[in-house]
């Protein structure tokens, strides 16, 4: 991808046009709303709206530059209002006229006085949006990348996750925001980094894995995810595994119960799928055997209304813990 050259457009045509020098001019609040509501204003940032989608930067600054001092601050804020509000995609000439706007100083200021103090503000803040709009642009490019590369199969995740505690986060939001756009090949040669590796010597945080294994459905990386510590992520994916109780969902839960830091959270889930089929019953009644399980699966079967069941348990069945289930059902 092309992003780190046009960034690197966008910083050296800034350094050469520089940054304007500016007198700040006082302006009242009545007359910034005359300026934002006048008919030729608007219309003329029509003109310049027209201009810029068609990417015709040379005519934009000439018709900008036409206008008087006043005119262009109303103009340039909101030619960018309008870009910000019908998220027109900016093309690499559009960004680097964008990317002027940042480095300008407004020249009218209104001044805001209160109880002991006073400052100015910029009545036309267009750097502001200008700062948004590449923003979002760079981002934009960041995805285009990822879903580019992903898409290749070229993307290396372990080479691509590093970097700088701010990279590595923003990267993995990229990732969680837009795995579900990348076709099923793409999302398989992402997973096959970590499922075919001999020996696992590095794994994404577990927002990343949750995700990952989300998006794919792959046995394999619901397997990494819960060999991994556990935390918020991995608990939150156990609900949301319980909610949809698919045979694939139920059989996640039931090998989650063997990471000792996601087993009672796996086991409630489990015990307040409605209704419990026998496959669910014969798995939690051999979880109420073991001393350690017993109480934590009785006491969610009691609470989600199961007594009767329970109570045909302890005198059917020897090998449940009794003593578990008779506390659950005191309770």
């Amino acid at each position: 991808m092309q992003q780190g050259m046009l960034s690197s457009v966008l910083l050296s045509a800034s350094m050469l046009l520089g940054t304007p020098i500016a007198s700040a001019m006082e302006m009242t609040s009545s007359r910034v709303e005359v300026l934002l509501e006048d008919e030729q204003i608007h219309q003329k940032v029509a003109e310049l709206l027209q201009y810029a989608v068609e990417d015709n930067i040379d005519s934009l600054n000439f018709a900008i530059e036409r206008l008087t001092l006043s005119q262009q601050e109303v103009a340039r804020y909101l030619l960018l209002k309008k870009i910000e509000e019908q998220s027109i995609i900016l093309t690499p000439k559009m960004a680097l006229f964008v990317e002027r706007q940042t480095s300008m100083v407004p020249t009218y200021q209104i001044l805001e006085r209160g109880d002991g103090y006073e400052f100015s503000v910029p009545a036309f803040n267009y750097p502001s949006i200008a700062n948004r709009l590449i923003k979002r642009w760079k981002q934009d490019q960041s995805t285009l990348d990822f879903v580019l590369k992903a898409e290749r199969e070229e993307l290396k995740l372990k080479e691509w996750l590093s970097g700088s505690e701010y990279q590595v986060q923003t990267r993995e939001t990229l990732l969680i925001r837009e795995l579900d756009s990348l076709s099923p090949n793409a999302i398989n040669a992402l997973t096959s980094q970590l499922t075919q590796e001999a020996v696992t010597s590095w794994l994404p945080s577990s927002a990343v894995m949750v995700r990952l294994a989300q998006v794919s459905e792959d046995s394999q990386v619901y397997k990494l995810l819960w060999l991994m510590r556990a935390d918020f992520n991995s608990q939150k994916e156990l609900s949301r595994l319980g909610s949809i109780a698919d045979d694939f969902s139920i059989e996640q839960l039931k090998i989650a119960t063997q990471n000792p830091r996601l087993k009672e959270k796996a086991l409630q889930a489990l015990a307040s799928i409605k209704p419990l089929n026998n496959d669910i019953r014969e798995f939690l009644i051999s979880k109420m055997a073991i001393k350690e399980d017993a109480e934590i699966v009785a006491n969610e079967l009691a609470r989600q209304g199961y007594q009767s069941w329970l109570e045909e348990l302890v005198t059917s069945n020897k090998k449940v813990r009794s003593s578990a289930i008779t506390h659950a059902l005191s309770l």
